[in-house]
């Protein structure tokens, strides 16, 4: 009888024993658990930072080029407009020539 008792003490001690070792890596199981999220959390927001900081980069070129590109655009249309103007000066002094002439026509008849 002595022996089974001692059996059941040993069984409970090993039982005992067990459950610490259960409760051990349960609470670092958690710990490695939260350090992961920590982790993750931080490369997602380096990732983030870096991934928005690479789209203002762009959005940057992007604005730099259609401002050239306007700038561009903006020059063709006032060299367009110098020649046009011009044109009409040459047709408008033509016209007052034909209008002077028209005048002493008119005048002398």
């Amino acid at each position: 009888m002595l022996a089974v008792l001692e059996a059941f003490k040993a069984i409970k001690e090993r039982h005992l024993e067990a459950k610490r070792i259960i409760d051990e890596a349960t609470v670092q199981a958690e710990k490695i658990k939260k350090e992961a999220e920590q982790k993750a959390m931080s490369v997602y927001e380096e990732a983030y930072n870096a991934v928005i900081s690479q789209a203002e980069q762009e959005a940057i070129k992007v604005k730099r080029k259609t401002a050239e590109e306007a700038e561009r655009e903006l020059e063709k249309l006032f060299l367009h407009a110098e020649e046009r103007a011009k044109e009409i000066k040459a047709k408008a002094e033509k016209n007052f020539e034909k209008a002077v002439v028209a005048v002493l026509n008119m005048v002398l008849q």
